[in-house]
């Protein structure tokens, strides 16, 4: 299914109505290249119109744990809806199962976390085969709280030591499974994601030696819901994978450069929620403030560092400093350059636009917009915020006009100069232009009575402008 010819086939029998045909396509996709979630879809469309629609569902959620970003699946499940479940179909549930059985270990960071240990804890029974609780000497319950549950261990004195990678990996000998899954102590699995777990470790056990599988956060922030797909929290042991980072800590190869391109990174649909980011819990616990000073220290210690220049930023925005964010970014976008495995310039760009958008620098914004479409033309977000930043320039160069087209008007009192000057731009023609400027900048109550003063002087204006429309229309 990687060539072009096999997906143009399957698509034109599904067009066709050639179910059957359809689903053998898919299949030989699936079977090529399993970890490819447009196969899946295809099978699952051949599979949902052919009248299996359990089977169907099923595949479907094996496309959206291979690309938990696709945006078919409200779709999807509408169709599946209004379509009976059909008879069962023993050769999809064997091409669905993963080809290694693993198991899988939680581990979860804790310091007085007494609040929300149980809510994660509980989300995580069943779903995963161990659940290792590091703590560093909490003063609250949270060891109690976590000793109730099976199958817990809880490792206790861990001391944090100002590096939260050093304390991940203190975990690392402990951890008996073959996968482990970083939670922390604030996020809680999406029930329906439980099976997930154990699932996509083993689709992805052999895949390559080093490999990292970003988790999805739906982050729970003043009533709304946010998610970054871009957690890397699901790696396999016993393959040099190590945390690196005094805070906003990265899986990396040990010894290995923190950039280092041999780490397939894949993001997967498990999701966590988390309430980490609520206001009154970063208060409650001084977030900001200590991410800044232990990112002030990383970028003293490693001062080409893109990443932790891009977080320092990051964090200087939450604490109100845009000047410090604004010279880490541009550091940043700097060091990126010659750092070849960095993948975040398209946050440096969304951050820097902020920035400029808030001091009212509109090119500049726009010139970081068109920065990111550089680097990926069809981010959603840089094309909007294109469109901002252009909207911005307008409004402001329409504003611009109607204040010379005013002193237009008001320079006939003071121009004395040997080029005589059109009178009609004193009489009616700067009038005219400002009116449709006003309109344009949509304020259609100051247009309409600039208007109709203008054309009570001048009613033949208004004729012309009513011809003018009519052949517009026509």
């Amino acid at each position: 299914m990687n060539k072009p010819d096999d997906r143009n086939a399957v698509r034109e029998a599904l067009r066709a109505g050639r179910y059957d045909e359809a689903e053998q396509l898919a299949t030989a996709g699936i079977q090529a290249e399993p970890l490819a979630p447009q196969s899946w879809v295809y099978l699952g469309e051949a599979l949902l119109h052919g009248g299996y629609a359990n089977a169907a569902r099923r595949v479907f959620d094996r496309a959206a744990l291979l690309d938990p970003q696709a945006r078919w699946m409200p779709d999807v499940e509408r169709a599946l809806v209004s379509r009976s479940a059909g008879p069962d179909r023993a050769d999809i549930v064997r091409l669905l199962e993963p080809p290694y059985i693993v198991s899988v270990a939680a581990a979860v960071l804790t310091r007085n976390e007494a609040r929300s240990i149980g809510r994660c804890i509980e989300s995580l029974l069943g779903a995963v085969d161990e659940i290792i609780i590091v703590d560093s000497n909490s003063t609250d319950g949270t060891i109690e709280i976590a000793a109730r549950y099976p199958n817990v261990k809880i490792l206790q004195g861990v001391a944090l030591k100002d590096d939260f990678a050093g304390k991940r990996n203190a975990a690392l000998p402990h951890i008996q499974s073959d996968w482990v899954l970083w939670v922390d102590a604030d996020e809680w699995l999406f029930p329906e994601d439980a099976r997930a777990v154990r699932e996509t470790a083993g689709l992805f056990h052999r895949v390559r030696e080093h490999i990292v599988l970003n988790i999805s956060q739906v982050n729970h922030v003043s009533g709304k819901q946010m998610t970054d797909f871009g957690m890397p929290r699901l790696f396999p042991m016993n393959r040099g994978l190590r945390y690196y980072g005094r805070v906003h800590e990265q899986v990396v190869i040990q010894g290995e450069d923190m950039y280092d391109e041999a780490i397939l990174r894949r993001n997967v649909r498990i999701r966590l929620h988390h309430d980490g980011y609520e206001p009154e819990r970063m208060a409650e616990k001084g977030k900001v403030a200590r991410n800044l000073r232990l990112l002030a220290i990383m970028t003293e210690e490693e001062p080409d560092n893109p990443g932790w220049l891009l977080y320092y930023a990051r964090e200087s925005l939450a604490a109100g400093h845009s000047g410090a964010a604004k010279e880490a970014l541009l550091k940043a976008e700097a060091a990126a350059e010659s750092t070849p495995g960095f993948g975040r310039h398209l946050q440096i760009y969304q951050l820097l636009h902020n920035i400029h958008m808030s001091e009212r620098d509109f090119r500049e914004a726009e010139l970081a917009c068109r920065k990111a479409l550089a680097v990926q033309p069809d981010f959603p977000d840089a094309l909007y915020h294109l469109a901002q930043a252009q909207a911005a320039l307008a409004a402001e160069a329409l504003r611009q006009a109607q204040q010379h087209a005013e002193e237009a008007k008001s320079a006939f009192r003071t121009y004395r100069g040997a080029v005589s000057a059109d009178e009609a731009i004193a009489d009616w023609k700067a009038d005219l232009l400002i009116a449709d400027l006003e309109s344009m900048r949509g304020r259609r109550t100051e247009a309409k009575a600039k208007y109709e003063a203008l054309f009570a002087r001048h009613p033949e204006l208004a004729e012309r402008r009513m011809k003018r429309r009519g052949k517009d229309l026509s």
